[in-house]
């Protein structure tokens, strides 16, 4: 039960740390920062998809981690 515990609460915690992640590179992408989007070779009318994409990813994965991190505790 205690190794079950443990995975829980790395798995969620790393959900939530790659979420967060996700976000600040949707952020970075938006604002051309270190000139990513020329980088990954991104042209400027693609850009809200991709920021779309990633932020759905990055809540759905800060919420999934959340939850876990919430049933360690019960």
């Amino acid at each position: 039960m205690k190794g079950r515990k443990l995975i829980i609460g790395f798995v969620g915690a790393t959900q939530e740390a790659i979420g967060a992640l996700t976000i600040v590179f949707s952020y970075i992408l938006y604002h051309d920062l270190f000139d990513v989007q020329i980088w990954l070779d991104i042209s400027a009318e693609h850009v809200f998809f991709y920021l779309l994409l990633l932020f759905v990813f990055g809540f759905v994965s800060i919420i999934s981690g959340f939850f876990l991190l919430r049933e360690l505790s019960q």
